[in-house]
């Protein structure tokens, strides 16, 4: 049996003084597709922002692909979505890709790298707001 992906131990997340999850433990196996249901206000993005390392914690401990969560070396291999889109829908997909790009000191390549990654070659010159759901997402 391989280590789990995601392994969260006795995780502990205050969140405006409101305990938001409370010694929280799971485990993610490897592979596997995994969903959050709940309802608003459960921790459900709280759980995912611990996950990738962006969320402060105050208790337990969350480790991914085997080192804890926000390790530098994790940044280029683990990401998430959030709920709304962080895209201009008012630009085309390869001006979003460009710009995104600079803030982020990558070359010009990287942006047609990355439409390519996610088969959208063909889309790079649509404006986003023009997409689908799934093409956005």
């Amino acid at each position: 049996m391989s280590d789990p992906a995601i392994r969260v131990d006795r995780l502990h997340v205050v969140r405006g003084g409101v305990d938001v999850l409370s010694a929280l433990s799971c485990e993610v196996a490897g592979g596997s597709v995994t969903g959050l249901l709940g309802p608003s206000g459960g921790g459900k993005s709280t759980l995912m922002r611990a996950i990738v390392g962006v969320q402060e914690v105050a208790g337990g401990r969350v480790e991914v692909l085997g080192e804890p969560a926000g390790s530098p070396s994790l940044r280029s291999r683990v990401g998430y979505m959030t709920q709304a889109p962080s895209v201009y829908g008012d630009l085309s997909v390869r001006e979003n890709l460009r710009f995104f790009a600079r803030v982020l000191a990558q070359s010009h390549a990287s942006v047609e790298r990355a439409l390519a990654d996610v088969s959208l070659e063909e889309y790079g010159d649509r404006i986003v707001n023009r997409l689908s759901g799934g093409q956005r997402a």
